[in-house]
């Protein structure tokens, strides 16, 4: 065999079905099945994991990361099937999709846990995770490993130890916990954060346009899109908080002096009672409320809620505008007319991609 050969070889043993995702966006190729397959020996043999999906358009450059460097085709292809498994929870029905619709961006409104408690706060978005640093709308987990085991706790009933316990002694699931290694407990871990942080949302109407297209051009027909574009960067103060490329500046502000009992941020800094992560707006219209607490159920409603002239909402109970006595300062009064306001509505409406629904994978 010649030396070539050797190191094709080579390769074709250590490579592709367990690089990394960071390697992952430096060579896309598809994986290939490695020599010797740990299912093998426990009766199955799986398929080749799929590749880790790549940021799409109009993302910034994936961050240095430790989970992300975690992420692999073969914790994916597992994290995939557990994210629509209800027999992880006690009542074996409630599954991570249940709440994280991805008819809905991976978001929900106020949901039910596993017990059938309400939950306090809406559902949040999981899209574009691995930029985060701070996880939760109050930011009080510093790690995806805090925020996993505590929700997977609160909201499924059980810890994953307990919830893979059964599973585990399925033969296609046993497979999966044998090729990405550990315990059930830590494979279903590592695997759940695998796809959380792979959730991504760009290739927007917005990042299509080009560079050129995203200003005015004088004397052109008024585009509602680059129109609203122009109000939210500007007047209309959006992006002082809704930053782009991601559409968030993962900090945390109060838009209501009087947001009730839920201390938010305020849980971690007393000081930033009242204060909520700032929302990424990316994927925002396929979203079925909005705001922490869920009261806002449509983008008119949201944005309603972010002008000193706001409306009370229909069910909260209280109105939600700017407050100077106690709201952040980075929430200023400002009125915006009827055209500026659809206009904003346009480009927050721009930041969502059409996407095919996602199919619920055959469970074990």
């Amino acid at each position: 065999m010649t030396r070539t050969a050797l190191v094709v070889l080579a390769l074709s043993i250590t490579g592709c079905p367990h690089r990394t995702h960071r390697a992952a966006t430096r060579d896309a190729a598809t994986p290939v099945a490695p020599a010797v397959d740990a299912s093998a020996g426990v009766g199955v043999v799986l398929p080749p994991a799929p590749a880790v999906p790549l940021p799409p358009a109009g993302l910034p450059a994936l961050p240095a990361s430790a989970a992300l460097d975690a992420v692999t085709p073969d914790r994916l292809a597992l994290g995939e099937l557990l994210f629509w498994d209800g027999r992880l929870a006690t009542d074996g029905k409630t599954a991570c999709a249940t709440c994280h619709d991805p008819a809905h961006g991976y978001s929900g409104a106020i949901d039910k846990t596993a017990a059938g408690e309400l939950e306090l706060r809406r559902t949040p978005a999981l899209a574009n995770l691995a930029w985060a640093r701070e996880y939760g709308w109050d930011g009080r987990f510093t790690s995806l490993d805090e925020l996993m085991t505590a929700h997977v706790k609160g909201q499924l009933g059980q810890s994953l130890d307990a919830g893979m316990a059964a599973l585990a002694q399925l033969p296609v699931y046993r497979a999966h916990v044998a090729r990405v290694g550990g315990t059930p407990g830590e494979a279903a871990l590592h695997a759940l954060e695998a796809f959380a942080l792979t959730r991504y949302d760009g290739d927007s109407p917005w990042d299509r346009l080009e560079p050129a297209a995203r200003a005015p051009k004088p004397g052109a027909a008024v585009d509602p899109v680059v129109a609203g574009y122009v109000v939210f960067t500007g007047k209309g103060q959006c992006a002082v908080c809704h930053m782009p490329p991601l559409y968030t500046d993962f900090g945390y502000h109060a838009i209501d002096a009087r947001a009730g009992g839920d201390p938010g941020r305020g849980k971690v800094d007393p000081k930033q009672r009242g204060a909520f992560r700032t929302p990424a707006l990316r994927g925002a219209g396929a979203r079925p409320a909005f705001l922490h607490d869920g009261a806002a159920k449509t983008l008119d409603q949201a944005l309603d809620a972010h002008l000193s002239a706001a409306p009370d909402l229909p069910g909260s109970g209280r109105a939600r505008g700017s407050d100077p006595g106690g709201a952040d300062p980075a929430v200023q009064k400002l009125a915006l007319t009827a055209d500026e306001r659809a206009h904003v509505l346009a480009f927050v409406g721009a930041l969502t991609a059409a996407r095919p629904p996602a199919t619920k994978p055959v469970l074990p």
